[in-house]
Formats: structure tokens, C-alpha cells, sequence
């Protein structure tokens, strides 16, 4: 991801699990909302996590965002947290433990579920499914500024 302008668009991919599993939250009323979200973003590339703290600096609904360099480490601060976070941001090629098998830990806690978006490089048609099939509610190809990348969060945290 650059933060230069270019002529790539965003993909986004709405998901739906079946069955258990990570669900965004329905079209509640604004009063209904949760004010302000911790976000817990799962990258292991420094200047992608510079880019993306950029795009939701600005978003008034963002209250925290705690950063992990992988999934291990994600849940190893999900759990010293004394609540999960309100909504996850997952890379998937990482180190230790990649995205799809973070998803797939995600969904199967008992406690504290929230809703874990994927942002990743990737554009392929596999990947957005088996995101869909470990729990992710929606599966972003990274835009290649930071304008767009802001417009993609922006979207994506005003549906939950």
C-alpha cells in the first residue's frame, strides 16, 4: 500500500457467516451504537499500520487502536484485555499465525464475540470465501491511498 494517488480501486466483499460466528451488527439506530470502538488492527507490515492508524484517526467513533504484529500476539492481548475489542482489522499473511487461522480462533471463543473485518493485498475470489467460512464480516483488498483506505474504513465501521 502507497500513499500515493493511483488509479486502484477498492474491493470490498460483504460476508455473512452461517451459522455461529462473527456477525456485524444489523442497521441499528445511531442511538443504539456503540459511541466510541476499540479497534485491534493485525499487521505485521509497519508502514501498512502507519496508513491504516492514518485512515481512522479522523473517525469519531474510534476510541482506541491497539496494534498486534501477528495473530499470536493478537490473542495474547485479547486476553490480558479486560474486554475483547469492538472490532478486529486482519491482515492475512503473517507470521506465527496467518489470518485464516486467527479468523478461525476468533469464532470459536465463547465469550465477547465482535465482528473481524479483512484487509489484505490480496484480490483473489479464494480468499474472500475461506475469510467468509473462518467468520470475517467483510473482506477489503487494500487501496493503495490513503483517501481510499479512510473511505473503506469509514464504510465499514458505520455498519457496526
Amino acid at each position: 500500500m502507497q500513499a500515493e494517488s493511483s488509479q486502484m480501486d477498492i474491493i470490498v466483499h460483504r460476508v455473512f457467516p452461517i451459522g455461529g460466528g462473527l456477525r456485524l451488527a444489523t442497521a441499528a439506530a445511531p442511538s443504539q451504537r456503540k459511541a466510541k470502538l476499540r479497534v485491534l488492527v493485525v499487521e505485521d507490515d509497519e508502514a501498512d499500520v502507519y496508513l491504516i492508524r492514518r485512515a481512522l484517526a479522523n473517525n469519531p467513533r474510534i476510541q482506541e487502536v491497539v496494534v498486534a504484529r501477528d495473530g499470536v500476539e493478537a490473542l495474547e492481548l485479547i486476553e490480558s484485555w479486560s474486554a475483547a475489542p469492538d472490532l478486529a482489522i486482519v491482515d492475512l499473511h503473517m507470521p506465527r499465525k496467518d489470518g485464516f487461522a486467527l479468523l478461525r480462533d476468533f469464532s470459536m471463543r465463547k465469550s465477547d464475540p465482535f465482528p473481524a473485518v479483512v484487509l489484505t493485498s490480496s484480490k483473489a475470489g479464494a480468499d474472500a470465501f475461506r475469510s467468509k467460512k473462518r467468520g470475517a464480516v467483510e473482506f477489503v483488498t487494500k487501496p493503495n491511498t490513503v483517501e481510499k483506505l479512510t473511505t473503506a474504513l469509514d464504510q465499514v465501521i458505520s455498519r457496526i
